[in-house]
């Protein structure tokens, strides 16, 4: 996923390997990095890329490490991704020797290759979408609590994903990851789309969850027709289950447009679920306000379906 890049000149400027503890990310916007000011420094990976169409406005860059590197990367990680733009249309690249670069979060990694799913929606997210396979990029630092790493997985039942556009991508990668873990416990994944042409790796998500029937569930949101997750207590019946749970038996990670995720940690607090129990990530419309009946929606659902 793309975040805006003003949230990349507020990374820590001598270092992009802090990994905050768990007890960071409760209830605050992992996107919020710190600094003294000015763009970070971190040592620079070089990579060739393949850009997969995975939805409608969204791709998968799919990056292969192209030097003798060994990666350490997890879903949820921030990383700096990088793309010469000979255009110079990117407002970043004056400042980067004519390099284009922004925080993305990663959806997948293995030691040599990284998936970054993408919204494609401005300049340097076309330049990415619009390369050809094998485009030299770079890449660098590694910021954020990793999504499995902020579960306590001993201590719930239930690991509920909420997600919003390409805030999915980080999520299916996790989910891949917990599914190989017998000790994780159930997952359910509710991503929202705006149009059903939006929607993304659906045929993989179904094939995961026959695979692991008793271990994973998830259902699409399609906005357009039904309205947002939060915009009643009758939609937001697709999350319930049976037998009833305690309040603090489910993690819930929220991730994508702020006002939904915003709307969702308030009415979580409402309900009395823990802080510990809920780990967010905002990536954009950070100034809409907030609205009361989904809060309320939120906060009356989880509470009256909680044992």
């Amino acid at each position: 996923m793309e975040l805006p890049y003003c949230l990349l000149l507020l990374l820590l400027p001598t270092s992009f390997a802090f990994a905050p503890t768990r007890s960071f990310i409760t209830r605050r916007a992992t996107t919020e990095l710190f600094s003294a000011g000015g763009p970070p420094k971190y040592e620079k990976i070089d990579g060739l890329l393949r850009v997969e169409t995975v939805g409608e406005g969204s791709v998968m860059l799919h990056i292969e490490v192209a030097e003798d590197e060994e990666l350490e990367y997890l879903p949820g990680h921030v990383l700096a991704l990088e793309i010469e733009d000979k255009a110079g249309e990117s407002k970043e690249a004056g400042d980067n020797e004519g390099w284009a670069r922004g925080p993305y979060t990663v959806s997948r990694a293995t030691e040599t290759s990284l998936d970054v799913m993408i919204k494609v929606v401005g300049k340097r997210s076309n330049l990415f979408a619009s390369s050809p396979v094998g485009t030299p990029v770079r890449f660098g630092g590694k910021f954020h609590v990793p999504i499995l790493d902020g579960i306590k997985k001993d201590d719930v039942k239930r690991a509920l994903f909420i997600s919003t556009g390409v805030g999915v991508g980080p999520c299916i990668g996790a989910i891949e990851l917990a599914l190989k873990d017998r000790t994780f416990p159930s997952i359910e994944l509710y991503p929202s789309y705006r149009t059903l042409e939006e929607s993304v790796y659906g045929d993989h998500l179904d094939s995961l969850a026959k695979a692991n029937p008793d271990k994973f569930k998830w259902k699409p949101i399609i906005t357009s027709l039904s309205g947002r997750i939060s915009s009643s207590e009758e939609a937001l019946q697709v999350t319930d289950i049976s037998p009833k749970l305690g309040i603090e038996d489910t993690h819930y990670h929220l991730i994508g447009n702020a006002q939904l995720v915003g709307e969702w940690v308030e009415g979580l607090k409402k309900a009395g679920v823990p802080d510990e129990r809920v780990t967010i990530e905002k990536y954009f419309n950070g100034k809409a306000p907030l609205d009361s009946k989904a809060v309320d929606n939120v906060a009356s659902f989880v509470a009256s379906s909680c044992k």
